[in-house]
């Protein structure tokens, strides 16, 4: 691999303070995602993943699977998990964490058109998974806004506009949220790296043949009913990518 490796040595991550002031009251569309990877970055030293899974039925129906893969970062993780800080940063503990994915569990339970939610917590690998059905798309969309609303006090800002749209056989995933160029490339080169070589994946499924998609770095599965799309996380911070896709059926 050129570059930096995906590990980085210990003592090269500085607490970015800014990194907690991209999002702003008054901004009509905040972008969590690029909120929660930046902070990341004050704490992580390797490489990670996050999967957002859709298995869409034909009726509208659905489960969503969102995957945060911490594995690659796990020997660093397990030390900081026994400390206090890391460099003033504060590290939560095991049973705090457990709280806040008990909560967000518990909140999505509370919308209407949800009818199943699970959580797990792999702390030998750092993988946590959340995982619900929905009756509708509005439903899925309902979830995301209200757990958005209920998590403020853990620095999530409110996430309003639809993330998802199904209609007419078209399947979309939306992504209308302004980037922050600025805040990336004011992170140390080694810790823009991470993000570079970090990615998001979201994974489509459908019981209908796709015929047509928008995005042109996704690729469809062998039986046609699938597909997946990959994205340097670097990219969606400074908004040279998006998750944007239009999805359509035989």
């Amino acid at each position: 691999m050129l570059g930096y490796p995906c590990s980085v040595p210990n003592g090269t991550i500085r607490l970015l303070s800014r990194t907690h002031v991209i999002y702003h009251p008054t901004m009509k569309k905040p972008n969590f995602l690029v909120f929660i990877l930046l902070a990341f970055t004050v704490t992580f030293t390797s490489c990670f993943e996050i999967r957002e899974e859709v298995n869409m039925k034909a009726d509208g129906s659905g489960e969503i699977v969102v995957v945060v893969n911490l594995s690659k970062s796990k020997g660093k993780l397990k030390q900081y998990m026994k400390m206090d800080k890391v460099e003033n940063f504060r590290i939560p503990s095991e049973a705090e964490i457990e709280s806040i994915l008990l909560q967000a569990k518990n909140t999505l339970q509370t919308v209407q058109g949800i009818s199943y939610v699970e959580r797990k917590s792999d702390w030998s690998n750092f993988i946590f998974t959340i995982t619900t059905r929905f009756e509708n798309i509005d439903a899925l969309n309902d979830a995301i806004a209200t757990l958005s609303e209920q998590l403020k006090y853990v620095d999530m800002p409110t996430i309003s506009p639809a993330n998802f749209n199904y209609e007419a056989g078209i399947f979309d995933r939306l992504y209308e949220y302004e980037s922050r160029p600025n805040e990336y490339y004011k992170l140390p080169p080694m810790q823009r790296h991470m993000l570079d070589v970090s990615q998001m994946v979201s994974i489509y499924r459908f019981e209908k043949k796709i015929i047509k998609y928008s995005h042109k770095k996704a690729l469809v599965s062998p039986s046609g009913k699938a597909i997946m799309l990959k994205l340097p996380l670097s990219d969606l911070i400074t908004g040279r990518g998006t998750l944007e896709n239009s999805i359509s059926f035989k």
